[in-house]
């Protein structure tokens, strides 16, 4: 089963340093993929709003959508968010704590420049507005390539220090690069998240709320027509 959410990372047109250019997503890009998701009257959700209703009903809601923003990049809100706010859609960004209110390389790929990360200012306006806030490990650790105590401790400090700054629970959770391990899954569910999120790597037959499957967008999909075969399914 395909989840209905979809995954962003940058809001933003590739400099001319980044050979890796997947990620991006041009700001007029994004803006036209959210007026075609509005005219197709897909229903916007958080991620812990669709969850919610998932295990309370057995089933996603008809129409329902979910955007998702991994990194906690400051484009998401000098790019992303006033697209949102004009459309009335809410989202859900999952923070690296360690690099919130920081310009660093440690997300990026090798070779690239540093890049900015979302002020605390930044996270807490946009929390105001409804955009929920959920861990991406403290430091960005690739939770398959760490020791357990490692997958512990990126796993519950990070959820504290979003707690700490918002002052509301952080639910949902996403894997670094997608990648997750049986350890991985049960060091979130002990860690008080409802749900975890993958990329491609997420379970595809069955619904495991600590393996859920995204849709990437892609720079690939930077042609509406594009986008539009790329979300097909969830419109059946």
């Amino acid at each position: 089963m395909q989840i209905p959410v979809l995954a962003y990372h940058k809001i933003d047109e590739p400099t001319a340093d980044i050979k890796l250019r997947g990620a991006f997503t041009s700001p007029k890009n994004f803006a036209r993929q959210m007026s075609y998701l509005k005219k197709c009257n897909f229903e916007f959700y958080t991620a812990s709003e669709l969850i919610d209703f998932y295990r309370q009903h057995g089933a996603f809601p008809p129409r329902a959508i979910t955007l998702t923003f991994d990194d906690g990049w400051k484009d998401n809100y000098t790019n992303a968010f006033p697209i949102m706010k004009k459309h009335g859609i809410r989202a859900t960004i999952f923070l690296v704590p360690s690099c919130i209110g920081q310009t660093t390389a440690r997300v990026v790929a090798d070779g690239e420049s540093e890049r900015q990360h979302l002020a605390p200012e930044d996270i807490l306006e946009m929390s105001e507005y409804g955009i929920e806030f959920g861990s991406h490990t403290l430091n960005h650790k690739l939770l398959h390539k760490a020791s357990d105590e490692e997958v512990e401790f990126e796993v519950t400090e990070s959820k504290k220090e979003i707690e700490n700054l918002l002052c509301k629970p952080c639910r949902v959770f996403a894997y670094p690069a997608g990648f997750y391990t049986d350890a991985a899954q049960n060091a979130v569910r002990r860690a008080g998240y409802i749900a975890a999120f993958s990329t491609v790597y997420g379970e595809q037959e069955n619904v495991n709320l600590y393996a859920l499957n995204r849709i990437e967008i892609l720079r690939r999909n930077r042609f509406l027509f594009q986008f539009a075969r790329t979300i097909k399914q969830l419109r059946s």
